[in-house]
């Protein structure tokens, strides 16, 4: 089996070479890409893929440092969006569940003891049951991503609840990505979405977010930097769209969390499937100098910064399923589905 499926691998990487052999040059950055480009560079993942995966690239795990085990994973919750407070006290964690309503956990950080766990409700008083993909704390809310919607929770309201208890999701706002992620760093808002080629699009991005980088590089997803106090702003106001971002990062594929660093380096984890390793790529600040493209949001021409592989400091494999991530104190920490 591991022959038969060897020998497929090499057949299909001589198909993407030979059809990669024929693209046109490219003129610098731009916004677009063809059709028949997506599909060559997704089928060039799928094979890098198959590739890792025969071959079982693997670390020693054993020697990585277990901060605390994620709660609520024994009843069946599947942990997605994680953060540090701004006080550093606590991590927040959001799940989703098969059957039952989405939930979001306070762990100590000191003790990695959870102090509780809260259903999550829809404004009608419904559960909610989307993936809560992300989560953020700043300015003294709790923000949880999940679809287009971006939710804002009074801290107050969670402190006040029991553990056990529920907690309405009654303020959401539409942001102009698909919120699989969410990040604050005390001036910024990010959201961002996951994009990795399937054949039946089920995680496609709008074709308005795709960036041709060069010949051999592009991007299919993006991540909107929103200022903090302009959306908070917008919550209060009773407004159903986010404001214009300040600017937007094209992202490679398969980013599952995002973090910035202590010198504004932009900080990726990318993981899909139970059988591949994450990585955590880390990025100098793009934004020091000139953007790259830009594109319109309604009136607005919003700047739009590139991660390109040039851009690129570190690549660091992890265990598989990394998902949220967040840094405190000059440390990295997340969490793994």
């Amino acid at each position: 089996m591991k022959i038969k499926r060897f020998l497929s691998v090499i057949v299909l990487t001589a198909f993407v070479l030979s059809c990669g052999a024929v693209l046109p040059a490219s003129a610098g950055v731009s916004e677009g890409v063809s059709q028949a480009l997506k599909f060559i560079d997704g089928i060039t993942e799928i094979v890098s893929r198959a590739i890792a995966s025969a071959f079982e690239f693997r670390n020693n795990y054993a020697e990585y440092d277990e901060i605390c085990e994620i709660s609520e994973t024994e009843n069946g919750y599947v942990p997605q969006g994680f953060c540090v407070t701004e006080n550093g006290s606590q991590y927040a964690v959001s799940y989703y569940h098969a059957d039952n309503a989405s939930v979001i956990s306070l762990v100590d950080a000191e003790s990695g003891k959870r102090l509780k766990t809260l259903n999550l409700l829809k404004a009608n008083g419904d559960n909610f049951t989307g993936h809560a993909g992300g989560i953020a704390q700043d300015c003294g809310y709790l923000y949880i991503g999940n679809g287009s919607k971006i939710y804002r929770i009074p801290m107050s309201d969670i402190e006040a609840a029991a553990d056990g208890g529920s907690i309405c999701l009654s303020e959401s706002i539409t942001a102009d990505v698909k919120c699989s992620f969410i990040n604050s760093d005390g001036e910024y808002l990010y959201a961002g979405e996951f994009y990795t080629f399937a054949f039946d699009g089920g995680y496609d991005t709008d074709s308005s977010h795709y960036t041709s980088i060069s010949v051999s590089e592009r991007s299919y997803a993006r991540c909107a930097a929103y200022s903090l106090s302009e959306l908070n702003e917008s919550f209060d106001s009773g407004e159903k769209n986010a404001p214009s971002p300040e600017y937007m990062i094209a992202l490679p594929n398969r980013v599952q969390g995002f973090a910035r660093g202590e010198n504004g380096e932009f900080i990726l984890s990318t993981s899909y499937g139970r059988n591949n390793d994450s990585f955590m790529l880390v990025y100098g600040d793009v934004t020091d100098g000139e953007c790259d493209v830009y594109t319109k949001i309604g009136e607005k021409n919003v700047p739009v910064y590139c991660l390109k592989k040039s851009d690129k400091t570190e690549t660091l494999r992890q265990p598989p399923m990394l998902e949220g991530i967040d840094t405190n104190g000059g440390e990295v920490y997340g969490i793994f589905e």
